[in-house]
């Protein structure tokens, strides 16, 4: 039987488990935008709640937002290859609960990067804390 499985599948992704993770890469592209957005809106915001303001005219602002915005494409990119992780590791292991292993990857995985562009934010906190 699993050679008939390896015949339908010839590549190391099966065609379920390349289905069910594409059907859900829109959701996280999503996701991982959004989160890029409030990341630096908490940036801006922490800034100038410190007295630090951010840029000294509106010029500023929007060169510096267009940067970190392509900047943020580049990441969500690699992120999107770290997607593929999914379901390669789903063809490798071949979990007998599909359906919780799946669910859970997708679940730690979305956390996982949703988690990244806070990172920034964050350490800004730390140091102008330390410099107040």
């Amino acid at each position: 039987m699993a050679s008939l499985d390896s015949a339908r599948d010839p590549g190391f992704f099966t065609s379920d488990a390349w289905t069910w993770w594409q059907a859900r890469r829109l959701g996280y592209n999503l996701a991982l935008a959004a989160a890029g957005w409030v990341a630096y809106g908490l940036a801006v915001a922490l800034n100038y709640g410190f007295g630090h303001p951010v840029w000294k005219d509106w010029r500023g602002g929007l060169g510096m937002t267009i940067f970190l915005g392509i900047v943020w494409l580049v990441v969500m990119g690699f992120a999107n290859v770290a997607f593929l992780l999914g379901p390669a590791l789903e063809g490798w292991s071949k979990p007998a609960d599909l359906a919780r292993y799946r669910q859970t990857a997708w679940s730690m995985g979305l956390w996982g990067s949703l988690f990244v562009p806070f990172i920034f934010p964050a350490v800004q906190l730390a140091m102008l804390i330390a410099h107040s």
